[in-house]
């Protein structure tokens, strides 16, 4: 849910007492100024201070307005009568009467009425009365909207709401009023104020069809019980399916903790459709323990998983200890299992202790098994840092779809000895030297290594104005038992120059050489030898650019990717991005895409086009077309013509109703149709969907994903 989101919400169901300033700032200690327009007394003997015409009340930078004013000090007693208004942080809120009680923090603001500005417009709030106190506020006869007409095209009533600054806000008995007619009814409404607001439900019913669901009507309700009881149920009716009904229930346990429980499902489907949750977190001193588990058996995903986390310290240990299991049976990875511990521990200012173990089960076209266990020491003095370590370590990208050349690597032991900076004047050096016994399978080759590393960080030269100059490299060797050696060197030079006001030429060059063999699979190293090349032109209604890498080793070029950016005027956009094989001279990819906008007209076109096998892959379409002064036809569409068939197609026409909005929309490839009352001060209250055809092409920034070329 986006921040001003949030905002807008929060200030439209609490816009009555966030206002209503803070008891503190009537406390007697504070300093008060009052100005009376027309004429000001005291009565020493009783103690009453009156004050009357054009009252102001200046106080810790709130400012209060009224026709009279009547104090009474020894009473405690204040009351501001007549045309009331207290202005603070340029929110004004209007009354009647206000009391307040010096000595016991209460009072109450009657007849309330505000118009409060929010991000991205303003909330009409009334109440009959206010009452507070240093603890909380209640609110009777509240009304809120944010339709800024006298007669209110809607509005929310509740009957009674309650403030604890800081935790949450209950309102109860919430009415949704379409005009004059009550549509939607909430018995409670919770609303947290912290930066969670999952628990903030005043969905709106939504009623559609789908081809799976058929006619359906979704509903959800929001009760509170106590401060440590409280949740939401939901209620969906489907005509083809049958009931569904569900809830989630937030707990506090005190000192066991908090989470919820959620369970939905529909018993009367002919095929199982079933969704749960549980999440519990405790927390103590030394330690905290949180586990989240989940269950979903849908026509939407099938899914189970469970992630379970100790974290400890004391005396200087930090440790974790995790169970992480996840199933998916129609992915790639069906069953992931992650188990491990984890504890470091400082023994002195300067030495550290580090424990880990780890085992991984993973079950694809194959079944895997991986554990990894490490035990080291480390001492750190100034720039020297040295490692004395012993593990068997598994090579991550066992964890990918292709299996490696090799799976493990045991270093029993490996002693790591590093300095951060070597001292030479204006030439940051650094270097590293180990020693280890490793153990590498499937290949059973167990030596020992010897490795060495000087490495030049990143430095940049600037020789004129307009020309920059990055370089760094490392210069590496090892050396095995049997007479074997490996050395390479590895070096990288980025240039970056202006040849114009509107022309830039940027290059880098990396360049690795290797000598020697290594008895080795996971220290090898292969020689690198290539040249990447950027051309960009920017001026005013144009911006364009080409890019690609020569490999000097295999004698060929990358793919060269060209982008342009048209903007002829202010209605019209033009994108091209074009990928070009260099080696067989074909233009292998050209993605074009036309943008046209006027007034309320939008109209977006793209294609993906394969020229050297004339083959039209994907069309995008998006369409947004007024028809009349309130309603608006929309159309988003991906079409593949190969398959002759479409991945995205939904179809809605708005109805502007002034500051809320009705949407007919139909989904011609899930088959979905629904109807949906929108606030538009409230964006994220109606319940959408989409294809399951990923983004358009207008939603990718990164050319390369668009044009399906890796640079």
């Amino acid at each position: 849910m986006p921040s001003w989101t949030r905002r807008v919400l929060v200030a439209a169901a609490l816009a009555i007492m966030l206002v209503v300033p803070a008891p503190s700032a009537y406390s007697a200690k504070q300093m008060v100024r009052i100005v009376a327009g027309t004429a000001g007394s005291y009565d020493l003997e009783r103690q009453v201070f009156t004050a009357e015409g054009g009252v102001e009340v200046h106080l810790d930078g709130i400012i209060l307005y009224g026709d009279s004013l009547h104090a009474d000090l020894a009473e405690g007693l204040v009351t501001l009568q007549g045309s009331v208004r207290l202005v603070q942080d340029d929110q004004e809120i209007r009354g009647y009467a206000l009391i307040y009680d010096l000595e016991t923090g209460e009072g109450t603001f009657d007849e309330v009425r505000a118009e409060l500005k929010v991000p991205h417009g303003a909330v009409f709030v009334s109440g009959s009365s206010v009452v507070f106190d240093e603890e909380q506020y209640h609110v009777s006869q509240a009304s809120f909207t944010t339709c800024d007409l006298e007669e209110s095209h809607y509005r929310l009533v509740t009957k009674e709401m309650e403030f604890i600054p800081g935790d949450k806000a209950i309102i109860r008995h919430v009415v949704y009023y379409e005009g004059k007619i009550p549509l939607f009814y909430w018995p409670y409404l919770v609303v947290p104020l912290g930066e969670e607001l999952e628990d903030l439900l005043v969905n709106l019913p939504v009623v559609g069809f789908s081809e799976h669901e058929g006619y359906f009507i979704k509903t959800t309700f929001n009760y509170y019980l106590t401060d440590n009881a409280y949740g939401n149920i939901y209620v969906d009716l489907y005509s083809r399916l049958g009931l569904g009904a569900g809830i989630r229930h937030n707990y506090k346990l005190a000192e066991l903790g908090e989470g919820f429980i959620y369970l939905w499902g529909i018993p009367t489907s002919s095929e199982p459709a079933y969704k749960g949750a549980f999440e519990h977190t405790l927390a103590k001193q030394s330690w905290d323990f949180t586990t989240k588990n989940s269950v979903e058996n849908t026509w939407v995903r099938k899914e189970t998983s469970s992630d379970t986390t100790l974290n400890f310290s004391a005396d200087g240990l930090k440790g974790k200890l995790w169970l992480k299991y996840k199933q998916t049976p129609d992915s790639s990875t069906k069953e992931q299992t992650d188990l491990g511990l984890e504890g470091s521990k400082g023994l002195t200012d300067h030495l550290t202790v580090n424990l880990k173990g780890n085992y991984i089960q993973k079950r694809t076209s194959e079944e895997v098994r991986i554990m990894d266990y490490l035990a080291s020491a480390v001492y750190s003095q100034g720039r020297h840092k040295a490692t004395l370590t012993l593990e068997q370590q598994f090579n991550p990208d066992l964890l990918d779809t292709e299996t490696p050349g090799w799976r493990s690597i045991q270093r029993v032991p490996e002693l790591k000895w590093e300095v951060s900076d070597l001292g030479v004047e204006k030439l940051p050096l650094q270097a590293q030297v180990v020693v280890g016994r490793y153990g590498e399978k499937p290949s059973n080759v167990i030596k020992s290594r010897a490795y060495g590393q000087l490495t030049l960080r990143p430095k940049t030269w600037r020789p004129r104005t307009g020309t920059n100059i990055t370089y760094q490299g490392d210069l590496n060797g090892a050396l095995y038992p049997d007479g074997q050696s490996q050395a390479w060197l590895y070096g990288r030079v980025a240039l970056t120059q202006s040849l114009g006001k509107n022309l830039s030429l940027s290059s880098t060059y990396r360049r690795r050489d290797v000598w020697g063999t290594t008895p080795f699979k996971f220290d090898a190293q292969k020689p690198l030898d290539e040249l990447y090349v950027r051309l960009s032109y920017n001026r005013d209604k144009l911006q364009a650019s080409a890019s690609t890498t020569y490999d000097f080793t295999k004698k060929s070029f990358n793919t060269l990717t060209l982008n342009t950016v048209l903007r002829p005027s202010d209605k019209w956009r033009l994108d091209v991005y074009a990928s070009y094989d260099l080696n067989n001279r074909a233009l292998t990819r050209l993605v074009p895409m036309a943008e046209y906008k006027r007034d309320e007209v939008s109209v977006k076109l793209g294609m993906r086009y394969k020229p050297h096998v004339q083959e039209l892959e994907r069309v995008d379409l998006r369409v947004a077309l007024p028809i009349g002064e309130t309603v608006e036809l929309s159309y988003d569409s991906i079409y593949t013509p190969p398959s002759q068939r479409f991945t995205k197609g939904q179809i809605s026409i708005s109805k502007d109703l002034h500051c809320r909005k009705l949407v007919l929309s139909y989904d011609h490839v899930a088959g979905r149709f629904a109807v949906q009352l929108v606030i538009n001060a409230f964006p994220t209250l109606p319940i959408g969907w989409d294809s399951k055809s990923g983004l358009s092409l207008f939603d990718l920034e990164d050319v390369a994903d668009i044009i399906d070329v890796k640079e």
